[in-house]
């Protein structure tokens, strides 16, 4: 199959590092017929947009070398020709490739080729060496580099590392990869397509990682694998991100709902470099209850944190403060002990005879704390008790979520078999975790769907 085939050995420089905003600077095509290059092409290529100083110093292409270069639609039918019926090679294929995809998309043609990635060859022909990008593994390996990071120089590098792989290949790789069911190509660089093909086709949580076993993303998914799949063929992914994938891990939920809670935490908890919405609680507030040197009940609406156990929750700062002012109205309470005034004295409201004077030594406390528990009797009556019930990990399992006074205590799982039809049965099955905005968010969502 090999001997009939013939290979683009394409390397490009850019702007930047996002095949969809930047642009392609220069290019280099060498045609390799399995025993030698019989073709080959390069240019410099006006992308339109500047380049960045750090890209210049790094290629020693700047803007002045652009200037009268062509531009892509200029020299698009010579690079659509030459590699036109060959195997599209590259260095971390998936970064070249949608370069030049989507510069072809911008003039209206789609560019398809089969595409061979040499990272990936490297790592199973030669496994062992500590970094596989182009620079450190033809060292390791003996190959002569020259003008590095230029197109030319590093395509000459990655035939060298091909020819290299071609006359090692003993397990046949190449051959794997070029099948046309295989999905190495689609494959980050860095990831074992066997930890690919153990991901399962389960709704759970999954978790990206990078080289070094750093989690660097977190999702969820009703299908892992289908959602898995959709990241590594999604024509707006980020290329940083996926080059970055090393491992995947995963933790099979059962329920959607639970793989949606546990994602929320997990990205709080993780704080992954590649996740972006939910990382921050913002317009996450609470609000508390304590009882002060005096024994006096106060209330009070602050930032969620983890040690806080909240009488209720609110997506904004305004949301909190509407609620606490009615509050205050409907149960006659102290402004200043529900933490909406600070005064040395008593408060406004006292002043005006709308408090009774708790802040002003002019009520009891008992008085005081009876209207507090009213106005909290009052929020946990519109925040009721439930548990859900759903699917679990396995046939047998089912899952469980409590949330106690609408606040949402965790999750867990119990054999089908058991009858769990209280709040206390459930509580004692689950694994705590924390109610948050995103969380409130999840579960308002679900009750709009009842």
């Amino acid at each position: 199959m090999i001997s009939m085939t013939r290979f683009a050995i394409v390397d490009i420089e850019t702007t930047g590092s996002w095949s969809a905003r930047t642009g392609i600077t220069e290019i280099a095509i060498l045609i390799h017929d399995t025993k030698q290059v019989v073709d080959s092409y390069q240019t410099l290529i006006n992308p339109g947009s500047p380049v960045l100083p750090f890209v210049t110093k790094l290629t020693g292409i700047s803007n002045e070398m652009l200037r009268d270069a062509p531009a892509f639609h200029e020299v698009a039918k010579k690079i659509w020709e030459m590699t036109e019926g060959c195997v599209f090679v590259a260095h971390s294929v998936n970064f070249d490739y949608s370069y030049i995809r989507n510069a072809f998309k911008t003039l209206g043609a789609d560019f398809r080729r089969k595409k061979l990635c040499t990272v990936r060859l490297s790592r199973k022909i030669f496994p062992g060496y500590n970094s596989y990008s182009l620079g450190n593994i033809c060292s390791s390996l003996g190959i002569e580099f020259k003008e590095r990071h230029r197109a030319m120089g590093d395509a000459q590098a990655t035939v060298k590392l091909f020819e290299k792989c071609l006359s090692h290949d003993e397990e046949s790789a190449i051959d794997t990869s070029l099948k046309r069911n295989s999905k190495e190509a689609m494959l980050p660089p860095h990831l074992p397509k066997e930890v690919y093909d153990a991901v399962p086709e389960k709704t759970g949580v999954y978790y990206f990682h990078d080289t070094k076993g750093k989690i660097i993303y977190v999702g969820k998914a009703i299908n892992i694998r289908s959602r898995i799949y959709s990241h590594f063929s999604g024509k707006s992914t980020r290329l940083s991100f996926i080059s970055a994938i090393a491992n995947i891990t995963w933790k099979i939920c059962g329920s959607e709902l639970i793989a949606l809670l546990l994602e929320s935490d997990e990205i709080k908890r993780i704080y992954p470099l590649y996740n972006q919405a939910q990382k921050h609680n913002r317009g996450n507030y609470v609000l508390m209850h304590y009882i002060d040197q005096k024994g006096i009940r106060r209330l009070m609406f602050t930032k969620n944190h983890r040690s806080i156990q909240p009488v209720k929750t609110f997506q904004s700062f305004e949301e909190a403060r509407e609620f606490m002012f009615k509050l205050i109205e409907d149960f006659e309470l102290c402004p200043k002990y529900c933490g909406m005034h600070t005064s040395n004295g008593a408060c406004f409201d006292y002043q005006v005879k709308k408090c009774r004077g708790i802040c002003a030594g002019k009520e009891s406390v008992k008085k005081y704390n009876a209207r507090i528990e009213r106005a909290m009797d009052s929020v946990a009556t519109v925040s009721e008790d439930k548990i859900i019930i759903d699917q679990g990990r396995t046939w047998d399992e089912k899952s469980v979520v409590v949330i106690e006074k609408g606040i949402y205590k965790g999750f867990g799982y119990f054999n089908s078999e058991e009858n769990i039809d209280s709040i206390e049965k459930a509580k004692n099955i689950i694994t705590p975790f924390r109610h948050t905005a995103d969380v409130q968010r999840i579960l308002n969502g679900i009750a709009a769907e009842i």
